[in-house]
This record gives C-alpha cells, structure tokens and sequence, in this order.
C-alpha cells in the first residue's frame, strides 16, 4: 500500500510524519520537522500589519514563494511512496488582506491558514485537512521512533494512519 504523509501545521513550520501500515501496526517511514521561514518573517502576517499597505501584497507573494520552495525542498525526500495527505490544521479560506489585518485574532489564524496551504500546495498530492480536535493520540499508543517525537508528531501520524485506514476500506 502507498504511504501517506501527515503534517502538524505551526507558524513557519510543519512537523511531517510518513506513515505505513495501520493503526493496530503502524510503521514510520520518516519523521521530519519542516521550517519554511525563519525569524521574524515567520510571523508575516504580524509583520504584515506594520509595513505600508501598498507593500504588502508584494512582500507577501514572495514570502509565500520562498516557503513554496522551501517546503518543496524539504518534502521532497520524504514523497516518493506518498500518495495521500492529511494536514492537521484549521479548515477554511484565508480571507482577504484587508479582514486579516483588522484584528490581531486574525492574523494569527491567517498565519496558520498560510502555512497549511503552502504545505498542501507543496505536498503535490491530494492532502485532506483534519482538525486535531479530531484526534486523539492516546489510541496511536507507544511507537519507537526517533526524535522528535512529541504531540505534533503524533498528531502527523494519526492523522496519516487514519486516512490510509479510510483508503484501505475503500479499495
């Protein structure tokens, strides 16, 4: 069977997981966090918020483009069996500038919203996001791995398995 990627979405980072194998044995192909920006331009909707508005929209398209390619890097070593992703991460559109830039609640969740796209739009294959309220990791149970293997690891993970589950029903 294919393997699937799951990725826990954090501003400027993703922790990635290919998983295998099923939730009664799963199996960890590989386990990589992702940084797509650094610094203070992680935050690009904060710092957004501060520039002259008819920057903006330029700067923004080319964070966007350097953490497109630096996600397509990354991911790259890690999709070769991939055929389906699960990106643990808040559903819905990333609004328009203007709305995010009005509150500081927004900016925030626009922040997440412009990670996962740039994670799924990166991944080149069908990616299905997952509310980690969704999850629970309690019912992944213990798994050798090697580190990092915190809650954002296995939230990738259950996330994967779980859509290789609903897969595996299907064929």
């Amino acid at each position: 069977m294919p393997h699937a990627i799951g990725i826990s979405i954090h501003t400027g980072w993703g922790a990635c997981v290919v998983t295998d194998g099923s939730l009664r044995k799963p199996q960890i192909v590989h386990n990589k966090v992702i940084e797509l920006l650094e610094g203070a331009e992680r935050f690009c909707f904060h710092r957004a918020a501060e520039m002259q508005p008819a920057l903006v929209k330029k700067w923004l398209a080319g964070l966007r483009e350097k953490a497109l390619a630096q996600a397509r890097n990354e991911l790259a070593p890690l999709l070769g069996d991939v055929s389906i992703g699960a990106i643990v991460a808040r559903d819905g559109i990333l609004p328009d500038l203007q709305s995010i830039l009005a509150t500081h609640m927004r900016i925030h969740s626009a922040e997440g919203l412009f990670y996962r796209d740039v994670f799924r739009e990166a991944c080149g294959v069908p990616c299905h996001i997952v509310s980690s309220n969704s999850l629970d990791i309690a019912t992944l149970g213990k798994l050798a791995t090697q580190p990092p293997w915190g809650r954002d690891q296995k939230l990738a993970a259950l996330a994967a398995l779980r859509l290789q589950a609903v897969r595996s029903t299907r064929s």
